[in-house]
């Protein structure tokens, strides 16, 4: 079956690895029915033709750069959650920056 992956504008541009924004949109995909993606590391390796190991470290760096938040990350159930106002919003970073910096100040 031929598809594809849709991937936010905010997720360009950004100095992650290409495989981390598709990463991103299998989970922006299989997110759609609960709200949240639940795939083993193994499924997502098999997507994206790399180990699990790589998805691993791309799931860190989405996580990382606010993109999504790993629930119960040790469990057989864990939850992708996406974070749909950093999709959204290009200046998510710059503004989660500046609040920190008013907050230390």
């Amino acid at each position: 079956m031929e598809g594809f992956i849709m991937v936010p504008l905010t997720a360009l541009g950004i100095s992650i690895p290409d495989k981390a924004i598709l990463l991103l949109g299998l989970l922006i995909s299989n997110s759609k029915q609960h709200g949240y993606a639940y795939g083993r590391n193994q499924y997502y390796a098999e997507k994206l033709d790399c180990s699990t190991r790589t998805i691993t470290k791309l799931l860190r760096i989405l996580e990382d750069h606010y993109f999504i938040k790993i629930e119960d990350r040790q469990s057989f159930r864990r939850r992708i959650i996406i974070n749909q106002e950093r999709l959204t919003n290009p200046n998510y970073f710059s503004e989660l920056v500046e609040q920190a910096i008013q907050h230390n100040k």
